[in-house]
């Protein structure tokens, strides 16, 4: 097949850039309180509202970058197991779709109504109550949700390239802790937990990449074999 190459390479290098950029993002990422604290929220992102939005666009792009991962993942699979390849990378495309969403409104939303916050002359209670409105409506949840379907996702990929050989199966397990970690971050509100479910998935996306960037391109496009040498 044309271009096989490329398709293996972009998927080894999008398991590692992508979750390294997210490792960045969780870094600069400012505090993030948990509901109910709307006003200890806005003032910091009033004090840090680039660095806030920052931080979200670089998980924006991170996503974009592993929607690469995801489909690259799906390709090999679905040599071998065509119905596993299809469900593992639309529930992971979907999840991504969730986090996307997720880093709109938390990203986007919170930071505008931060930096109104912080502006003379507006009205502090009216700004908390917006946020609160933001934060518990319940028309957030599909949102919220969403990522579920990512970690579902991602077990069936990883699983499946394990199985076939693809790639290790310790490689594989790494894999999907991280998509559990990573995947209920919308559910856990401490940046400590986002730093570990970043790097987490960092090291599974690394352990991955290396096997899939070693094997050849007609393995890769098989299913999965043993690696080639270097």
């Amino acid at each position: 097949m044309p271009h096989i190459g490329l398709y293996r390479r972009a998927t080894a290098a999008a398991l590692v850039i992508g979750p390294a950029i997210l490792l960045l993002d969780n870094l600069l990422h400012p505090k993030e309180y948990d509901p109910g604290n709307e006003a200890g929220q806005l003032a910091e992102i009033a004090d840090s509202y680039t660095r806030w939005q920052l931080a979200h666009l670089l998980g924006f792009l991170a996503i974009v970058i592993f929607a690469v991962a995801i489909l690259g993942l799906a390709f090999l699979v679905r040599r071998r197991r065509p119905a596993l390849g299809l469900a593992g990378g639309a529930l992971g495309l979907a999840g991504l779709l969730g986090f996307a969403s997720v880093i709109a409104i938390d990203g986007f939303t919170w930071g505008v109504l931060g930096h109104v916050y912080g502006q003379p002359g507006s009205d502090p209670a009216t700004v908390e109550n917006a946020l609160d409105e933001v934060q518990s409506s319940a028309w957030s949840l599909p949102f919220y949700t969403l990522p579920l379907a990512w970690i579902a996702g991602m077990t069936m990929l990883a699983v499946g390239a394990a199985r076939e050989g693809a790639v290790p199966g310790w490689a594989a397990g790494l894999l999907v802790l991280a998509a559990v970690l990573a995947g209920t971050e919308t559910a856990v509100i401490d940046n400590t937990y986002f730093i570990l479910g970043a790097a987490t998935l960092l090291a599974g996306g690394i352990a991955v990449a290396v096997p899939i960037a070693r094997m050849s391109d007609e393995a890769y496009s098989a299913g999965g074999s043993a690696p080639k040498s270097l």
